[in-house]
């Protein structure tokens, strides 16, 4: 895993930003966090991107970092 970040249009589901094992693309894997009630879950798996920036302009991240 290169990162992770909280999504902007979705504060309640985090983005974590991987390496494709082929070339120089990045792709993510969007997780709903985990509540009280549920175990996080993968929802979503990205395209791959030619970078980190281009991932980031698709899924914007919130402006808070996460901790």
């Amino acid at each position: 895993m290169i990162e992770k970040y909280a999504l902007r249009d979705e504060p309640d589901k985090t983005m974590f930003v991987f390496k494709s094992r082929v070339g120089t693309q990045v792709y993510g894997h969007i997780i709903r966090n985990r509540t009280e009630t549920s175990p996080a879950k993968l929802v979503f798996e990205t395209a791959k991107f030619e970078s980190i920036d281009d991932l980031k302009a698709e899924y914007p991240a919130l402006d808070k970092p996460i901790e």
